[in-house]
């Protein structure tokens, strides 16, 4: 089994923010899967579905960015899932809109979500880092990470996350540097199709 995580924050108040692209990212890619997520275990919801050949529980925790590895640790546990079946879908505010960046095991690189997750499970989980556009000179961090999506760049996102799901199948498949060749790359969309 693979364990997907999406990170974001639960609740109205963060929907559609830069943070939460984890979430964003996990919904479109089980709406595309006929599936939907309920309540699970260890503070999450959860959705299951097969994707290339592989079992998957796809997961949002409700932990709250900052603690998100309570609620990865408690999934792995009962799931017994080993931490190079965890793949992380996280927000990267260095990234343009909509680019990934796979990467197995490494650092949290700043990000506290992966700063807890790291800490209570290690380094050997996978990332999927999407591009959530690079924070304008005069914006605060936070603010930023914390604002919401325009609807031209949900339109992006939109046209985005189809290839999520090749790119996961590619890793499951044909392992990490498949995966990173074939999706790292700049992505251009056109927002006027």
């Amino acid at each position: 089994m693979k364990l997907l995580v999406g990170l974001g924050n639960p609740g109205e108040r963060y929907a559609r923010t830069r943070h939460n692209i984890g979430f964003l990212a996990l919904d479109a890619l089980a709406f595309r899967r006929g599936v939907s997520f309920s309540k699970g275990r260890a503070d999450a919801l959860v959705a299951k579905f097969e994707l290339g050949g592989q079992e998957v529980l796809a997961a949002k925790p409700q932990t709250f960015m900052n603690l998100s590895g309570a609620s990865v640790q408690g999934l792995m546990t009962f799931h017994k899932v080993h931490p190079r079946d965890v793949f992380v879908v996280v927000d990267d505010m260095l990234l343009d809109l909509g680019r990934f960046r796979v990467r197995g095991a490494g650092s949290h690189g700043g990000h506290n979500g992966l700063r807890d997750i790291e800490a209570r499970i290690g380094k050997e989980y996978n990332r999927l880092r999407v591009g959530v556009g690079q924070k304008p000179p005069q914006w605060d961090l936070a603010d930023w990470v914390l604002s919401r999506f325009s609807e031209t760049e949900l339109v992006c996102l939109e046209k985005r996350f189809p290839a999520l799901e090749d790119c996961l199948v590619t890793w499951f498949q044909k392992g990490e540097q498949a995966a990173a060749a074939g999706f790292n790359g700049p992505w251009r969309p056109d927002i006027q199709a």
